[in-house]
């Protein structure tokens, strides 16, 4: 069975993560998670035919049991993505969420050829599992290759704990009950809010 981290550095990972006190978990990885790499660009280049997905979408069976392992935690784990042209927020279980902020300088995919015929939102399956895609950037079938150019970047906020001093500009940091996540992502053009996720932990 095709494996992407092998025996040992997937023990090596569920066990540090295991062992974490930490209030989230955070998982940074260069290929992304739930959505595949089938295409080229979109493009008539030379590659088109070539097959791309080198993702976790290649690798199921060891994507689906981190998955079912992520979802038996006590605390939210979050997958921060890349590789793929465009940027989502992806909630795969009430405990695991995918994040992915795509290149700032190169083309958009297009989705429908390159991602596995993704929605711009909504319920989406790629393999065993279906997820919903909270939100994306996506690029029409019918816009020119050098036109698609949607760049967004991720900004990470994490609250755990908030200032409550006694005397007016002091400092008197106490522990949130439910810490949070707040995820942002913005137009990198004009820098405009595009899309925000608040996860709470021990909150729906």
């Amino acid at each position: 069975e095709a494996t992407m981290l092998g025996k040992q550095q997937l023990k090596w990972l569920m066990d540090g993560i295991r062992e974490s006190k930490s209030d989230f978990i955070f998982v940074v990885s260069s290929v992304n998670f739930m959505v595949p790499h089938v295409g080229s660009g979109g493009g008539t280049d030379k590659q088109a035919k070539i097959k791309k997905d080198d993702a976790w979408t290649v690798f199921l069976q060891e994507r689906e049991e981190l998955i079912e392992f992520w979802d038996g935690l006590d605390k939210a784990v979050f997958v921060l993505t890349g590789d793929l042209h465009n940027s989502f927020a992806i909630k795969i279980t009430d405990n695991v969420y995918e994040f992915a902020s795509g290149p700032h300088n190169s083309i958009n995919h297009a989705p429908m050829k390159d991602e596995g015929g993704r929605p711009a939102n909504g319920r989406f399956k790629y393999g065993p599992r279906a997820c919903d895609i909270r939100w994306s950037s996506y690029a029409m079938e019918d816009i020119p290759r050098a036109n698609r150019t949607f760049p967004h970047y991720c900004v990470v906020q994490v609250n755990n704990v908030f200032n409550n001093p006694v005397e007016r500009d002091g400092e008197r940091w106490f522990a949130f009950p439910h810490p949070q996540v707040i995820f942002q992502f913005h137009d990198a053009l004009t820098g405009e809010l595009r899309y925000s996720e608040t996860i709470v932990l021990g909150l729906k």
